[in-house]
């Protein structure tokens, strides 16, 4: 009879926040998105920049709610303002939530899209890598669910701005 050793995996390795500390988070998320609400209803449709503006604020009220730290590590070259198209890796609204943060008002397609971007605009693309103390996370590791998030201590979502990909001729042969 053989004995069969098996080794964590990194994810279950990982120390989970205490059960206080998953309550406390999941109390402050209900409380930013019940003020999210409110802001909402109380903004005119009209208010496009300001609805703009929330969303953003939104975002960062649920990241922070949920003690996710976004870092925003960008290129040596600055994006141009205006035209630009977001294309990602990311998968999962966590991502969605960082990306809101990093470059809000800009469309967010994700890299398989890449074919569709609108005549003009300028390809900017991101990776997201998620890291907490233990160090990077493998993809199969990434929390997905509330659950996931509201247990995982010290999680840091890495935004990478990589260089803009701008339009050019296109090469015949």
């Amino acid at each position: 009879m053989t004995a069969t050793t098996s080794f964590p995996r990194l994810a279950d390795a990982r120390p989970s926040a205490a059960p206080a500390t998953q309550r406390r988070r999941k109390l402050r998320l209900a409380r930013a998105l019940a003020g999210v609400s409110v802001r909402s209803a109380l903004l005119p449709r009209s208010a496009t920049r300001s609805r703009q503006r929330l969303q953003v604020c939104r975002a960062a009220d649920i990241l922070t709610a949920l003690e996710v730290r976004v870092q925003l590590i960008g290129g040596a070259v600055p994006w141009p303002r205006l035209g630009r198209v977001i294309v990602s890796d990311h998968t999962g609204w966590l991502g969605d939530l960082a990306l809101s943060t990093a470059a809000p008002g800009t469309p967010v397609l994700g890299r398989d899209s890449t074919r569709v971007l609108p005549v003009g605009s300028v390809a900017c693309p991101v990776a997201l890598r998620y890291r907490t103390a233990a160090g990077y996370l493998a993809a199969e590791d990434i929390p997905r669910t509330l659950a996931e998030i509201t247990a995982a201590t010290g999680l840091v979502v890495e935004v990478h701005r990589l260089p803009a990909l701008l339009p050019g001729p296109v090469n015949a042969g």
